[in-house]
Parts: structure tokens; sequence; C-alpha cells
């Protein structure tokens, strides 16, 4: 893959992984495959915002929180209960709220039997395995070397199975211990006992850490699924000798937890470090706790530090513990208003565009339609065919993408040069590239012929063709950006760095340079845009950059570094040092930087009506858009209305626009629409790409206060 890095989805939880966190996601899948299986259900009150993984990385060291953007983001928690956490605080209202930590334990045994789960029997699943524990007694936090000696060879010698502490039908669960097999039908594995309180199922209570006798099982010796809802299939007893006041934060039940802020006060969008303990709730391989999530409730903490509660859905009750509950006051952000009357200039949106203006003074408006690129001039329209593409991409090694037959659609066009027929036409096309993920890819092909006959456009040393990631604009420069192919010897200072093609004679010549700066303002820009699945967790995203030197060289700030570009997205500068990001897919919609992109801040602002506070708008859902006044429309689909509505520079409120046509707002509910001049440009909601676009004068748009 060309990047290192990626997000996966799994049940509940969002894991952040990377090459250092490999063995981690592997434990996880194999827990899955095991058979442990978690039951979701709401929680009983009503939360502003739920965390698991943080959705935005965290990246704030002033509290001990790595920078690097591939540094482990996600709740830890050691086998003596420690917690320890960083977590971005999500754009809600100001106000008093508590963290707790928050989980639904898994049914085993006889409460899984209840609640319609399968239980493997029979002599296939449970092979006669006898245990052998070195040491068998010590303190909390031992680590035991677990031998097993199968009656007979298994029909698989697994790498991985569970562990067991307290039996597996109730207890603690050590889930993809990796097994050694010394020969067919010996094994040789180890865990760590706990050096914590522990919680149990069947009924969910919390175990105290003393002294005893306790049973170490193994489970899932037999490869079949949902083997991890049953019982060991060997045991032996390990004593644990628990010195006096070993857990000394554990003193009853009722306050066997408890979770600390630091600060205390933060701002949305502010990184907190979160510290306590609480108890162990199961184990993944033989010494990483493991599945706690966050949770920010509004209100102050009230109650015990420790709540089972039980809610019923489906006809059987699912218990809820939440351990801890930590204060944090909310401080309110700058708000829309108090940015003041707005002049964005350097507007740049994110993504492909489809619809996009020509190079400074040509007057052209260029779109992609359904197998033809047209040039909207002062003459007329002119259309290039894109039949020639499909062969092309054919020899070039690329598959294509659309209905089978038909002339491949772009996904974005610039030029370069004068004339209703620019001598320079490049179009950006969706390609199937087969070497890589993601599945779907960019390139980008020129003709200066008028669409008779297409080429490949020069490619960057260190980028490959399907690194495709955008147009650029510099005067009657014409820049193309690449990703850089991904290499484990890559300076992190260069991984922002675009490489760029550059033209500005009609494609006569090609050079790489560096990216331009914008036009006006600070040294803000964005990267190579990534295509990706808009429909799933690792949609379409795309670098924000600054350069502190002219753009020699770019960087990417802490937070946010990359930008979803699957709903419209927008960079502009908004005075002579500021610049303002609006992001329909982020729960963080407005953010400013005076910092010239270096740091950022969330901005609040009325909410559009019909949305909800703490989330993005989302795929299909409502689209911001920054007019060149400084007003931001919203368009879209939100609460079964699609109507408009304006907010002003210095507003408090928004209000509807009046005066135009349902269809017209109807039509632009699913595709960003396009600020050019003093013109709106979009496709039809229904269409696209299309065979027309819409459009409308910005000064056109009027509203009235509620």
């Amino acid at each position: 893959a060309r990047h290192p890095s990626a997000e996966y989805k799994v049940g509940l939880v969002l894991l952040f992984v990377s090459p250092k966190r490999h063995l981690k996601a592997t434990l996880m899948a194999l827990m899955l495959l095991l058979g442990g299986c978690t039951l979701s259900a709401p929680p009983a009150k009503v939360q502003v915002s739920t965390l698991t993984f943080p959705i935005e990385h965290t990246s704030f060291a002033g509290e001990g929180c790595s920078k690097s953007n591939f540094g482990n983001y996600g709740l830890s928690q050691s086998m003596s209960g420690a917690i320890s956490s960083c977590l971005r605080i999500s754009a809600v209202p100001s106000g008093s709220y508590s963290i707790a930590l928050y989980q639904i334990p898994s049914p085993k045994g006889s409460a899984s039997a209840a609640k319609g789960l399968k239980i493997p029997t029979g002599g296939a699943t449970n092979p006669e395995v006898k245990l052998a524990l070195s040491p068998s007694s010590g303190p909390p936090g031992t680590r035991v070397q677990v031998t097993g000696r199968l009656v007979s060879p298994p029909a698989q010698q697994v790498a991985h199975a569970n562990l067991c502490w307290d039996s597996c039908a109730k207890g603690l669960q050590y889930s993809g211990v990796r097994f050694k097999w010394l020969n067919p039908t010996t094994f040789e594995t180890s865990m760590v006992v706990p050096n914590a309180p522990w919680i149990t199922v069947n009924p969910v209570k919390i175990s105290p850490l003393i002294s005893g006798n306790y049973a170490i099982g193994a489970q899932c010796l037999g490869v079949l699924s949902g083997c991890a809802l049953g019982s060991s299939e060997g045991s032996a007893t390990f004593h644990l000798s628990v010195p006096k006041g070993s857990t000394s934060w554990c003193k009853t039940t009722s306050n066997c937890a408890f979770l600390a802020t630091s600060p205390k006060e933060a701002f949305p969008g502010d990184v907190i470090k979160i510290t306590g303990f609480a108890p162990l709730l199961s184990v993944i391989g033989s010494d990483h706790p493991f599945v706690f999530q966050l949770q920010m409730n509004p209100g102050g903490p009230k109650g015990p530090e420790v709540s089972i509660r039980k809610t019923t859905k489906l006809n059987f009750s699912i218990n809820n513990i939440y351990f801890g509950h930590a204060p944090l006051r909310v401080l309110a952000p700058p708000t829309f208003a108090s940015l003041g009357n707005l002049t964005p200039t350097a507007l740049v949106s994110a993504g492909l565009p489809p619809i996009s203006t020509g190079p400074a003074g040509s007057g052209l408006i260029e779109w992609c339609g359904k197998g033809t690129v047209n040039l909207v001039g002062r003459n007329g329209t002119t259309t290039i065919s894109t039949a020639p593409v499909a062969p092309l991409l054919k020899q070039l090694g690329f598959g294509s993408v659309g209905p089978p037959g038909s002339p491949p659609s772009c996904d974005a066009v610039a030029s370069e040069g004068a004339g209703a027929v620019p001598k320079l036409v490049v179009a950006a096309f969706t390609v199937a590239p087969e070497k890589y993920a993601p599945p779907i890819a960019e390139v980008a092909l020129m003709t200066k012929n008028g669409g008779a006959t297409w080429g490949a456009v020069p490619v960057p040393k260190g980028a490959s063709m399907d690194g495709f990631g955008g147009f650029r604009y510099q005067g009657t420069l014409l820049e193309l950006l690449y990703q850089r192919d991904f290499s484990p010897n890559l300076p992190p200072s260069t991984i922002a760095t675009p490489l760029v093609e550059g033209t500005n004679n009609g494609g006569d010549t090609w050079r790489a340079q560096n990216l331009s700066c914008p036009t006006a303002g600070p040294c803000v820009s964005l990267g190579p845009f990534t295509d990706g699945n808009c429909a799933g967790a690792i949609g379409s995203d795309q670098p924000l950059i600054y350069s502190p030197n002219h753009g020699k060289t770019w960087l990417q700030p802490s937070w946010p570094r990359n930008l979803r570009t699957c709903s419209a997205t927008q960079l502009a500068t908004i005075s002579p040092g500021r610049d303002l990001l609006v992001e329909s897919d982020s729960q963080y919609l407005l953010r400013v930087s005076s910092k010239g992109g270096r740091t950022w801040t969330d901005v609040s602002m009325p909410l559009p009506p019909g949305t909800n506070p703490g989330f993005p708008f989302g795929v299909g859902g409502p689209s911001l858009t920054l007019l060149p006044d400084g007003a931001l429309l919203v368009t879209g689909q939100r609460s079964n209305t699609q109507s408009w509505e304006l907010l002003k520079p210095r507003a408090t409120k928004w209000c509807r626009v009046v005066g135009l046509a349902k269809g017209i707002q109807r039509s632009a509910s699913f595709g960003p629409i396009g600020v050019i001049g003093n013109m709106l440009w979009w496709f039809p909601a229904i269409n696209n790409p299309s065979s027309s676009v819409r459009q409308l004068k910005i000064s056109d748009i009027h509203c009235q206060i509620k």
C-alpha cells in the first residue's frame, strides 16, 4: 500500500493501524474470530457524544500526548488497572461534563445461550488437555508459563487460542494468546495473572484482588466459531498471594475505579489527558488489557464511581458498565459572529471538483460530463470527447471504472492556454489499480488536439501515475499534484510535501517543482487528494499543509492533519493573517488559524435548522459553502427539508433563503456547490456526471430572518 496507515472499523471499536500496531490489530481480529462477540445497546441516558478510540487523532504534547501521527492514540490499561488515554474534546456546547469508561461485557456460558448465542458442544470442540503451571503460585502480576498436553493430536495446531482466569464461563478471558507447539500433543504459552480486580459475568460483578486459589483454563484449542462462549477444555489451579493494601484505589465496590482529567478545562478541539484506575474487563494476548471505551456525558459527576445498569432490548437484558466520572468543563470557543466581516480570498475546494474555473484571464468554466469535457466560454460551450481514453487506460495497465462500453467520465479538468479550446486540456479519471490498495485511484491524462487523441502526463520522480491528487493554477502556470510513493525510509518531515509537475506553455515542456503558495494570505494549502470509499470508514481525504519557508517544504499541523472530502470542504484566507477551514464532513465544521496554519481553533456557530451538535453532516446530508461575501450557505437534506439557509457575517441566526424554486434547492442536495466568481455551479443531484450543469447568480440569494 502507498500509505503506512489506515482505519478499520470492527464492531464498536475504531482502530488506528500502523506498522507498530500490527500485533495488537491481529490479536483483536483473532479475538473476534474465536467467538468473543460483543452485543451493542444504546446507553440508558442520552449522550451528547460517545467516543470509542478518538475519531480525531490526538496530538497535544503539553499533556504528554504524542505528536506523532503513528503513535498509540487509543485508551490503554495495564495489568495493574492503570488507565491512560488522550482525548480530543468533541464539538459540544460549553458547560459541565463527566468522562467515564464504558463497556458491555460479553455474555458467556448459560447466559449466552439464553440470549440465543450458540455454544459449541462435543468432543471435537473440547479436546482433553492437562495443564501444568510454572510457577503454580505467586503475587499479583506473576507471569505464568502454561504447558498443555493433549490426549491425542488435534486436527489442526492453532497458533493462537484463549486462556482464562477464574473460569472461562464467568472470569477474565485472555483472547488470542500465542501458542508454541513443542510436539504434536504438547504446547507452551504464558500469561500474566491479574494485578487488579477484574469483572466477572453471570452475574456481572467486580471480583476483588484477594488471596486464594484460581483456575487457569485453556479454550479454543479446536477451531470452531463461538468456542469462546463455552467452558474451558482443561484447567489447573494457581494460588494467588496478595500483599495487604496492594489495591488502595479499590476499597469498596462502588468506588472501585476513578478517573482524572488534565487540564480540567478545555475548548472543543483541545486534547486532554485522562488517567486513573479501573478493574480488568478482558485481555488481548498474555498481558494487554483491552475493550474499554470513553464516554463523554453532559452534566458534572454524580453517583458512585462504579455503575452497572441493565437495559432491555429485543426481549433480553444487557449490562452496561460505567467506571469513573472525571469532571471536565468545556469552555465556549470563539463564534462565527466574532470573526467579523469576512473577505474570502485564495479559496480552495477540497477533492477533485468536477466544475472549476480555467486559468487566470481565460474566462472558461470547465466541467466533466458523461464521456465529455466541457469548456464554457464567452462564445458558448465547446465539447471534447473522452472516448479515446478507454483504450489508452487499458494500454497503460489500468481498468476503467464505469458502465462497460461507455466512454470514461472524468472527475476533474484543467487547461493551459487561451482560446475557446485551450492548447492543453488535462483531465483526471478514476481507475482500478492492480498492484495495491485502495481499489480505486486517479490518473491525469492530456489532450493537445481537442480530444482527438489523449496521452499520459509526465509524472515527477518518486510518484506513480495513479498517485495523481489534484490541479492548481498559479497565474498562467498549471500545477499537477501527486502523492509520494510510500517508503519506510521517507523522513516524516517530507511526507506531507506533495510532488508537483508544472507547465506554462501548453504542455510542450513539463518540470518538477515545489507547490506554490496561495496568491494571498498565509502559505496554507491542501495536499494531494486520495480516493476512497465514502460509504465506508475509509473515505476520501486530503492532507492540510502549511509552509514555513514560502513553499520550499510543506508540513502538516498536529490537528487537523487530514480532511475528509466526501462532503464539501473549503480553505480560504479571510484576512491578511487568518485562514478559515469549512469542513462539512467533520464535527468541527469551522476552524480558524492565525498562526500560518500551524495551529487551528474550533469556531462555533448556530446550528443550521434540522442538525445536531457534535456530529459531522456526513455524505448526502447538509453541506456548508463559504460565499465570496463571507456568508455561509447550507444546502442539502436535513430533517425532511432541502431548503437553503444563510448565515451572514456577524449574524447569530440563520435565515431561510426565499424566492428560489424548490426544484433548484432540491437539485443541489448531494453534490458540492462550486463558487466561481459571482456564480454558484453544481450538478443536479439525480444525474452526476450530467449532460448539463446548474448555475445561479449569488446576488439572487436573498433571505429573511425568522
